[in-house]
Formats: C-alpha cells, structure tokens, sequence
C-alpha cells in the first residue's frame, strides 16, 4: 500500500535521524498534525494486538484435526512424521506431550508404566521433518528415565483435565509461524483424546502448561529430575485450571 507523500516524508526525516527546518507555520501545523494521527494511529494498532493476543490467549485446548482428513503434501507429512517421532511409545497414551515448531525439530514425550517401572521416555528428530530434503536421513534420538508413582500421578491428573476442558473455538484464527503442540490421554472408554494449542503467553494457563512439559521432556531426556519443585508447579496450573 503507498503512503500519503507527508507521512512518508515524516517517516524519511526520522529514519535518516535528520530534520529539516519549517518552511512556514502552515508546514509546521500540518507537520504536527500529521505527528498526532500518526500517534492516535499507532495507539489504535496497539489497542488491536493486545485486544488479538487476550483472544488468542484461551484458557483450554482446542480438539485436534481428524489428520486422516488432510490431503496431499500435508497428509504426507503428518502420515510419516508421527509414526518415526511416536516409535516406541503405548499406542494408548497415558499422558503424551508432541511439539511441532515451524522450523525447529518435533519432540515428544510419553509417561508410562512398563516392568512395574515409572518412566518418562522422551523423543526428537534430528532435523526438522518438514525441511528435510531427504526423509531418509531424519533419524529418532529417544531417551529414557524412571520418575516416582507420584509425579507419574499428578501428570495423569493434568491430562486428564486437559481433556475434560478441551472444547473448539468459535472462530478459527490464523496462524504464523511459531508451534503446535499436543497433548494426549486415553479416557476410561479407552477413546483416545488429542487437545492442541498454539503458541501462547508464557504467563498464560497454556504457556505454563508447555513450559512444564517441556521440562518433563528434558528429564526424560537426561536432565536431572526436579522432583517436588515439578510436582508443586502442576499442583499449581490444576488449581488454576480448576478456577
């Protein structure tokens, strides 16, 4: 879209870091004018990207799309990428956390109970599917660590909310770049179920939630296990999701 001639002249002036003197008190009054429309302009755009972000910024998960109903490239890639990042995980999910970023490599985890053994196996590519000129070479780095009955419990409880609240938005809205992330449960009736969201606040509900799960990923995948300090903070997201 062309600007108006001022207001690209104004903008010309404040990029080179140089003003040119007033050539009339007519010139200045139209100068000033054209400063406050341009500032009630900006207060406007703000007032709308704040106004975007609260909406975006839902306190639940959204249902997952059916994939099986994606096409072409797209179904392609979702038909390969989950089973490869999904390779050694339950086919019935406890609790299982997947993020896809736009241009960084997917990574998983999934909390289980095998051997009467408590563990959070976690999984990532080692590149970015979607970018991979050859499919072929992108390779599954999984990891694996016990955690206590409690933490596993406490997950449990989590997903399991996450699922009961997971209900669609009226509207869909569009997505830039950034990551989706799911999360999925198997209820009592055995029915698989897959919330998702996109990016989020971090001081969202949903910008908290990734944030836990990404660190139960990363004691999955090695990092030393917070223990209680882990299990205070998902006390505190169900007590705030509960609200």
């Amino acid at each position: 879209m062309e600007l108006p001639f001022r207001i690209k002249f104004t903008l010309i002036r404040k990029l080179s870091g140089y003003e040119l003197p007033a050539i009339s008190k007519q010139q200045n009054v139209m100068h000033n004018t054209t400063r406050i429309r341009m500032k009630n302009r900006s207060l406007q755009i703000i007032i709308l990207l704040i106004t975007f972000n609260s909406y975006c910024q839902k306190g639940h998960l959204t249902p997952s799309n059916n994939f099986e109903n994606n096409i072409g490239i797209l179904k392609e890639y979702y038909d390969n990428v989950f089973p490869l990042l999904y390779n050694n995980f339950e086919k019935k999910p406890f609790a299982r956390y997947t993020a896809m970023p736009s241009f960084g490599t997917e990574y998983a985890f999934s909390i289980e109970l095998k051997d009467n053994e408590f563990i959070i196996i976690s999984n990532t590519l080692t590149q970015n599917y979607w970018y991979a000129k050859n499919k072929e070479n992108v390779k599954l780095i999984s990891k694996k660590k016990a955690i206590d009955k409690t933490l596993y419990k406490k997950i449990g409880e989590l997903f399991n909310l996450l699922s009961i609240q997971t209900k669609p938005i009226e509207e869909e809205l569009y997505k830039t770049d950034g990551t989706t992330y799911y999360f999925a449960t198997t209820n009592s009736n055995g029915e698989i179920k897959i919330g998702e969201t996109w990016s989020s606040e971090n001081k969202s509900n949903l910008g908290k939630l990734t944030e836990i799960c990404d660190v139960l990923f990363e004691i999955g995948n090695g990092k030393e296990n917070q223990g209680t300090e882990i299990e205070k903070e998902i006390d505190k997201l169900i007590e705030q999701l509960n609200k």
